[in-house]
C-alpha cells in the first residue's frame, strides 16, 4: 500500500520501483553426457525443474479510492490497511488515493489523521483526494460514481526510466455495487483473490507479467477477464456479457 496525492506522486513512487525482478520455474530436459546406445535413446525423456529470474519494467497496480467515513471504508477497509500492505506483495501494488504518511504539517489543510501502517501514522485529505479525481477524469473516460471504487492498471517505465500509467488498460470495480450484488463475501476476501491472482500469474505467465521482451501489452479485456475470474459464476457471466457498471473498461479518451 502506498499514498497517493496526486497522478505524479503515483508516478515518480512507480519510477523507483522499477524495474523489478521476478523468480519464475521451468521444466528443462535432463542432458545426458557421455556415450549413448541405441537402449539409453529409447528411454523416456527425464526433466527437471530449474528456477530463473526475469528483469520487468511494468506491473500491475490498483488505485483505490475510499472516502475513510463511508461504510464500507469504515467497515472494511481502512482498518485493514495494514493487512493490505503486508498481503499485496511484489505482484501488484495500490496506491490509497488522498491518504499519506510523513506529511509535514499543513502539508493539506484539512489532512487527518486515520490509521497506522508499521507503526507510521497515516493521513487523508478531501483536497489530495479530488485532486486525484479531477486528474484522472480528465485522463480517462471515468467519472467518479462518489461510492468506493478500485482502478486496475498497468504501469511501466521507459528506456529513458520515465514512469507511465497506461490507461487503456484502466478497468473499474465499483465495490460497493459488487458488494451489494454479492461479487464477495468481503473486500478483504475480493482485495486477497485480487493479490493471489496478480502473484500466481506474474511468476508464470509471460503474459501477465508484461514481459517487455516479447513487447506484449495487457490489454483492459484482459485485465477484466481476470476481475471476473475470481467472482461466482453466475456474476461472472451477467458481468462478462457487456459493459457492467460494477466492472468495466475506462480506457483514455481519445
Amino acid at each position: 500500500m502506498y499514498d497517493a496525492h496526486s497522478l505524479q506522486s503515483i508516478a515518480e513512487r512507480i519510477a523507483s520501483t522499477l524495474p523489478r525482478t521476478v523468480t519464475r520455474v521451468k521444466r528443462e530436459p535432463i542432458v545426458e553426457l557421455g556415450y549413448m546406445t541405441s537402449l539409453d535413446m529409447r528411454r523416456p525423456t527425464r526433466y527437471q525443474t530449474v528456477r530463473f529470474t526475469e528483469t520487468r519494467n511494468s506491473k500491475l497496480i490498483g488505485l483505490l479510492f475510499c472516502h475513510p467515513k463511508s461504510a464500507l471504508g469504515k467497515a472494511e477497509i481502512v482498518d485493514h490497511l495494514p493487512h493490505f500492505h503486508h498481503r499485496s506483495g511484489e505482484a501488484v501494488d495500490f496506491y490509497c488515493v488522498g491518504y499519506g504518511a510523513y506529511w509535514p504539517p499543513e502539508h493539506f489543510a484539512d489532512q487527518k489523521p486515520v490509521t497506522r501502517i508499521e507503526g507510521v501514522e497515516w493521513l487523508f485529505s478531501e483536497l489530495a483526494f479530488n485532486r486525484v479525481v479531477d486528474e484522472l477524469e480528465n485522463e480517462t473516460s471515468w467519472e467518479y460514481s462518489g461510492e468506493t471504487e478500485l482502478i486496475l492498471l498497468t504501469a511501466r517505465k521507459d528506456n529513458n526510466g520515465e514512469a507511465s500509467l497506461d490507461y487503456g488498460s484502466a478497468i473499474v470495480c465499483n465495490l460497493e455495487a459488487m458488494s451489494q450484488a454479492k461479487a464477495f463475501t468481503s473486500v478483504r476476501a475480493f482485495f486477497t483473490d485480487v493479490f493471489r491472482f496478480a502473484k500466481n500469474n506474474s511468476d508464470s505467465d509471460p503474459a501477465w507479467g508484461l514481459s517487455d521482451s516479447r513487447g506484449i501489452k495487457l490489454g483492459a479485456s484482459a485485465l477484466k477477464e481476470a476481475v471476473l475470474s475470481v467472482l461466482p459464476k453466475a456474476l461472472s457471466d451477467a458481468y462478462s456479457r457487456g459493459e457492467h457498471f460494477a466492472v468495466k473498461s475506462i480506457a483514455a479518451n481519445p
